[in-house]
């Protein structure tokens, strides 16, 4: 297959700058992930990355001699970027995107190689262009660099620096700084087949899709969650003493929750905490619906779990308040969420218990990191999968382990019918449970049939990574996609053995 990659960067979820958060949801998609925040998208949907210092995001790839690829970019020019082409760990040749706004093609490091060629004019601060590359490994080798679908550099020359003719990597770059460079719309192909052995010259954009319904599923639910999971920020929030803390939550499906878990920044074996589910009052907190008794102690990076005494069903599109109680201050107890402060707290005695009707509260307060967990009223295995970002914990999954069973999940529709699909890719965020060997495969069935594109039998590792098969043509029959063929398409995994 010629499709190596292709990265929209949409599926790790809104804009972001928590480098730490973003680089464990990158885990198997890319190699090394360096200062990396999700930044608002280039082209019309989804998101982009950008760079939280000196950015460094490779790909290791199987050793190819001739690599085609192209992302989308902007930046503000105070500082190099570039694409890296790797042999290893060392640098066979460069594009680099200059201060000057000058594109070079460079032997060896990007920024500092001998220049193979030069754009003929600059590129200015803050624009967004599509660079797109064709660059054969040799010592006399052709390459062709693209901008906007248009060739800025040509010829033949070395385009190594080691003693291979391949490379294994490819690598997103950009040298210091913060915010001051974006990619999005990411892809990477070799030469070889019949479709996308060429660059594509159309300035393409990639779009990602989640699960919407159920189509025909056997995996179990495993957890559930109302709330997000993983922090956009890397705020913190301290606790006071006698504080009383809850922000809104809106069920899209009727659940019931049983517990409250928080991110915890910092260690305190004292401090005790009890968890609140309140009603809304005319969009604030108003009658005491569940509490649960005292949780003693936090542990710094350990989720904190407070259970409710009873558990309490919630209906769907309907707010609510949750949050806890604390009776103690600890310097930045808890991790934030994002920056969105939709947070409130006032002052009620610890001991005197959750009070029935919340007392009046103070708004903008940082948003906690904390969520529900809850058990679905009916099940609906999509819910758990179309989490974003994905969980790096076992707080929203499904499992199974039974050979040749199977979930298969309806998409949303494309943003609009595009004039092309080069190709659809299929990734999960998934880890094996049990110490055996365990295959899997990402399934796209249109119509009736079923593929498995171009992994399967993969075996996904122990901790949560991603892994991914490519369908360059539509299984039905191996002809071109089109968009009214996509759209009807359900998409999935399988326990191969």
């Amino acid at each position: 297959m010629a499709v190596i990659m292709v990265e929209g960067f949409d599926k790790y979820g809104p804009a972001n700058s928590n480098s730490t958060s973003v680089t464990a949801l990158m885990v198997g998609e890319w190699t090394t992930i360096t200062a990396v925040n999700i930044a608002a998208p280039l082209s019309a949907t989804g998101q982009a990355v950008t760079n939280g210092g000196a950015m460094t995001l490779t790909k290791t790839i199987t050793a190819v001699g001739r690599i085609i690829g192209g992302v989308r970019f902007s930046s503000v020019l105070t500082q190099n970027i570039g694409v890296q082409f790797l042999d290893g760990a060392s640098s066979q040749c460069g594009i680099q995107i200059a201060v000057t706004g000058i594109i070079n093609l460079r032997n060896g490091f990007y920024t500092t190689g001998t220049i193979l060629g030069s754009s003929a004019s600059a590129i200015s601060a803050n624009t967004t262009h599509y660079l797109e590359w064709d660059i054969t490994l040799g010592n006399s080798a052709s390459y062709n660099v693209y901008l906007d679908g248009v060739s800025i550099i040509s010829g033949t020359g070395d385009t190594t620096a080691t003693a291979n003719n391949t490379i294994s990597g490819v690598s997103l770059q950009v040298a210091a700084g913060t915010n001051l460079a974006t990619f999005d719309d990411f892809y990477l192909f070799d030469s070889t087949g019949s479709t996308n052995n060429a660059p594509l010259l159309t300035s393409p954009r990639i779009e990602t899709t989640a699960p919407l319904s159920d189509s025909a599923v056997q995996f179990a639910i495993g957890a559930s969650v109302l709330g997000g999971t993983v922090a956009r920020t890397t705020t913190n929030f301290s606790t006071a003493a006698n504080q009383f803390y809850v922000r809104p939550f809106t069920p899209s499906r009727a659940c019931t929750i049983n517990s409250i878990s928080i991110s915890v920044n910092a260690t305190s074996a004292t401090v005790n905490l009890r968890p609140v589910v309140y009603s809304d009052s005319s969009g604030v907190p108003g009658s005491l619906l569940s509490g649960g008794s005292t949780v003693t102690g936090i542990t710094a990076a350990t989720i904190a779990t407070l259970p409710l005494t009873t558990p309490q069903s919630l209906t769907a599109g309907t707010q609510y308040w949750l949050g806890y109680m604390a009776d103690i201050a600890v310097t930045n107890a808890f991790q934030a969420y994002d920056a969105s402060a939709v947070g409130r707290t006032a002052t009620s005695t610890f001991s005197s218990g959750a009070p029935g009707t919340a007392p009046s509260t103070t708004a903008g307060q940082t948003t906690v990191l904390l969520w529900g967990n809850v058990t679905l009223a009916s099940a609906a295995n999509f819910y758990e999968v179309s989490q974003s970002p994905p969980p790096a914990a076992d707080t929203s999954y499904v499992a199974d382990g039974t050979v040749s069973d199977e979930d298969l999940y309806n998409f949303a529709n494309l943003s609009a019918v595009p004039a092309s699909i080069y190709a659809v890719a299929v990734k999960a965020f998934c880890k094996r449970s049990d110490s055996g060997a365990r295959t899997v495969s990402l399934r796209m069935k249109s119509s009736t049939t079923d593929g498995g594109g171009s992994s399967t039998g993969q075996t996904p590792a122990t901790s949560y990574a991603w892994i991914g098969s490519n369908f360059e043509t539509d299984p039905n029959g191996s002809i071109p996609w089109t968009g009214v063929n996509l759209n009807a398409a359900t998409t999935g995994i399988k326990i191969d053995a």
